[in-house]
């Protein structure tokens, strides 16, 4: 059995122990003055980053305004009244002799009504002089949770755009802005992780390739930059993961390069241009990819290319494993979506794929969204339109009328004669058909009477089904 004063001989003997004679604890003195310095010269660094890029950090409040009754004497009257809605944080990133442009999340100056996004009333803007400014909306994406604002004071302090690509677990960072209305702030902590996805804009169709932090982020720190030890934004702060809603060391900030290119896109056009190059992915597990004599890892395989595409002439074809973009190693979907955003309209892009067992570069362009649909748009009328009730497939070509496809053995069309390369020029209700439109049309019908050329010939036919 321990005797009761057992532990406090012990804590005494382990005091004793440990005590250091004069000349000892001037060695150690002179050991910490040494080894300290490299401590001093990071917080020193800090420093020099919170004077560097503080002064372009701001702080954005939103307000709506409300309409209430009100009651004066016996009368009742409806008044309006300005109610504040919430805050985040922002930051410059260019200016000119007259206006200077904000980059924040759209979460911070949006909000919804009926799922729809919409803009406040009212935002304003706290520089870091103090002084409050109205601020305009310039554009905004969902899509990546970015939006512009503009307020007319001229060459504020821009901040300088990190390579997010060169971002590497490890790196010191430090996460700016104004969390939980407590005014400017500045926390460190390192790069926990690239890449990283968590979901959250999943419901938009959104580009996740995070930079994950443990420097503390809390509400008030959405929109505000996370900063390397360079002085150089490399992401903008944008959620959280937590069991309480207060910071556990989960951070996650929108990686500068695609923030750079969405912001410079809303200033130019007021929407963002993106680039795409016509493929259609899957992700394969590291079992498959291990067969496929690839690293044991999880890994991104082209399911469909779609005609006429930059990837399609590129030489891409369905079943290449993407390796690399533009150097960089791709290992899921939304690491590639995310690389492919980050880019611009009409820059060439270098892939890396993996095929028959051996490497395949290749170099593409990306073009628009516009440009993809187009070409989608193209692919399905090759393909035509399918009506399985009548039991025929009709396409477009460069002639009058809608050209049969495909016959089904059995069915509606093949029972009245129709075979392929016949072409319908009218329907008696629809009048002439010209395109893929009047052939989804006639699907939903019961009965149709076409006018039809077969062999050179014109005849009249009717279908029910």
């Amino acid at each position: 059995m321990l005797h009761p004063l057992r532990p406090f001989l012990l804590a005494a003997w382990v005091l004793t122990a440990t005590a250091m004679e004069p000349d000892q604890r001037a060695a150690a003195r002179a050991e910490l003055a040494q080894v300290s310095q490299a401590a001093q010269t990071l917080s020193r660094t800090f420093e020099l980053i919170h004077e560097i890029v503080g002064p372009s950090v701001v702080s954005i409040h939103t307000s709506r305004n409300e309409e209430v009754l009100m009651r004066q004497g016996h009368r009742l009257f409806v008044a309006t009244r300005e109610v504040d809605a919430g805050e985040g944080s922002g930051f410059i990133f260019a200016s000119d002799g007259e206006t200077s442009w904000i980059l924040t999340n759209s979460h911070v100056v949006l909000q919804t009504e009926d799922t729809r996004p919409a803009k406040f009333d009212r935002v304003t803007v706290l520089l870091n002089d103090n002084r409050e400014v109205a601020a305009e909306y310039v554009g905004y994406d969902l899509a990546t949770d970015l939006a512009v604002l503009k307020v007319p004071v001229p060459a504020l302090p821009a901040i300088t755009w990190a390579d997010s690509d060169g971002a590497r677990v490890g790196d010191w960072v430090l996460a700016l802005g104004y969390p939980l209305g407590v005014g400017y702030s500045a926390t460190a902590g390192i790069v926990s992780a690239t890449d990283r996805s968590t979901g959250i804009y999943q419901g938009v169709g959104g580009f996740e390739s995070f930079i994950q932090t443990d420097a503390s982020i809390n509400r008030g720190n959405s929109g505000g930059p996370l900063v390397t030890v360079a002085g150089a934004v490399v992401g903008v702060n944008a959620n959280i993961i937590s069991p309480n809603g207060a910071s556990v060391g989960l951070g996650f900030a929108i990686p500068s390069n695609l923030a750079r290119r969405v912001a410079e896109d809303l200033v130019a056009h007021g929407h963002v241009n993106r680039p795409q190059i016509g493929v259609s992915l899957e992700e394969l597990s590291p079992d498959v990819a291990l067969t496929l004599g690839l690293p044991q890892r999880q890994t991104v395989r082209v399911a469909e290319v779609v005609p006429g595409t930059p990837a399609d002439s590129g030489g891409v074809r369905r079943g290449d494993v993407i390796l690399a973009v533009n150097g960089g190693r791709i290992l899921s979907m939304q690491q590639f979506r995310a690389r492919v955003a980050s880019l611009r309209l009409e820059a060439k892009i270098d892939l890396v794929l993996w095929r028959d067992g051996g490497e395949v570069p290749v170099q593409l362009t990306p073009v628009s969204q516009e440009a993809i649909a187009e070409a989608v748009r193209k692919a399905a009328e090759g393909r035509g339109v399918t009506m399985r009730n009548f039991g025929m497939t009709l396409g477009v070509d460069d002639k009058p009328g809608l050209v049969v496809t495909a016959v089904a053995p059995g069915e509606a069309a093949a029972l009245v004669g129709l075979s392929e390369g016949d072409r319908l020029l009218l329907e008696r209700d629809l009048g002439e058909l010209d395109d893929l439109d009047d052939a989804r049309t006639m699907a939903g019908q019961r009965e149709l009477v076409l006018q039809v050329v077969q062999k050179g010939r014109s005849v009249w036919l009717r279908l029910r089904r």
